[in-house]
């Protein structure tokens, strides 16, 4: 009986731990669907909230392969193009297809290139990883520009698509398409995450070397985590077909890619709700330089090292350090407070000075 009520404890105490998280994110996705009555009068600032929830699939797609797998990747934003590239040419030629099959072909696709990009990158480590991938995002504009399905310099106009009658080009149903996307997105991942898989990738990461003994086969952890990231870019990139409206190499540059990895960087490795804050910050400080035409990047850099000095694990290590000051700081009150409340006791009368009786 006593270890039912045991076990009840330590439910109720898992219960209260839990509650609160999904508290704050059922309060989040009903902001962020109130969003539009409040905003859905300027296209610019939808438009802003859009890139934003776009940016932050990416970034939660790299940290899945950086901070879950530990995988360096610099060339995200060559994934993003296979799905944009993608859902421009399907929803050009198949004009019949229903939306939600050209969303999932634009991720089967670009997990595709994310398996074959896998097998030799997933025998690499550390800095031949990044310089792989690095390749791999500097080539993806270059193979657009020369391919002739792609349309070349002048890329694709994503065709208007239509979710009964609502179509994703106009702000607001494209603000709420990609809020769908990303919700489901990161259902999909934290779901991964605490399975069996999820620790596989993180047993990866911790130990390379010690992951075999426990029956873990590094590289195909490794192809499997480069799959997945890449078919949750390549929704990402069916969404930003859709925002940009002109699929073209001039918008999947190196520095897109630099960015995806600052994201990941400023929000915290192994952090969703980090994924998405630093790729929101880091839109809003891109948009807000956007001004200062030639110092932009710099302000963004600028931007990323004052974030990392503020707080060296990033955004989401925030919460916990502030926490850690503040619980210090209430036990050295409390041990100052039971200091100060201890009854005095007097010293015991030495024998030295006692009388001695005759």
């Amino acid at each position: 009986m006593s270890r039912v009520a045991g076990l009840g404890a330590a439910g109720a105490g898992v219960a209260r731990r839990v509650r609160p998280g999904a508290a704050a994110t059922l309060a989040v996705l009903i902001l962020a669907a109130l969003f539009p009555l409040v905003e859905g009068g300027s296209q610019s600032v939808m438009g802003l909230a859009t890139l934003a929830l776009t940016y932050g699939l990416v970034t939660l797609s790299l940290n899945l392969l950086m901070g879950y797998g530990g995988q360096v990747s610099v060339g995200h934003g060559g994934f993003l193009a296979v799905g944009a590239y993608t859902t421009a040419i399907v929803a050009t030629h198949f004009t019949s297809l229903p939306p939600i099959v050209v969303l999932l072909l634009a991720g089967v696709v670009t997990g595709a290139v994310g398996f074959l990009l896998g097998l030799p990158a997933g025998r690499l480590r550390s800095h031949y990883l990044a310089v792989a991938t690095l390749g791999f995002g500097l080539a993806m504009p270059q193979i657009a520009l020369n391919l002739g399905i792609t349309g070349g310099f002048a890329g694709l106009v994503t065709p208007t698509a239509a979710v009964g009658r609502f179509t994703l080009n106009s702000p607001v149903p494209l603000y709420y398409l990609a809020l769908t996307v990303l919700a489901v997105s990161a259902v999909a991942i934290r779901s991964i995450l605490s399975s069996p898989t999820g620790r596989r990738f993180m047993a990866v990461r911790d130990s390379e070397h010690t992951a075999p003994a426990m029956g873990i086969n590094p590289w195909r952890t490794k192809v499997l985590l480069f799959t997945l990231s890449a078919f949750f870019c390549g929704l990402a990139g069916y969404v930003f077909a859709f925002y940009i409206g002109v699929v073209e190499p001039a918008s999947f540059d190196f520095a897109l890619s630099l960015f995806f990895f600052a994201a990941v960087v400023v929000g915290g490795m192994a952090s969703i709700w980090g994924s998405l804050i630093g790729a929101a910050l880091l839109v809003v400080v891109q948009q807000e330089s956007l001004s200062a035409q030639a110092y932009s990047e710099s302000i963004l850099g600028v931007a990323v090292i004052i974030v990392l000095l503020i707080g060296p694990g990033g955004l989401a290590a925030v919460p916990r350090r502030v926490a850690g000051v503040v619980s210090r700081a209430r036990a050295r009150r409390l041990e100052a407070a039971a200091e100060a409340t201890s009854p005095h006791q007097s010293p015991a009368p030495s024998s030295a000075g006692t009388p001695r009786e005759g």
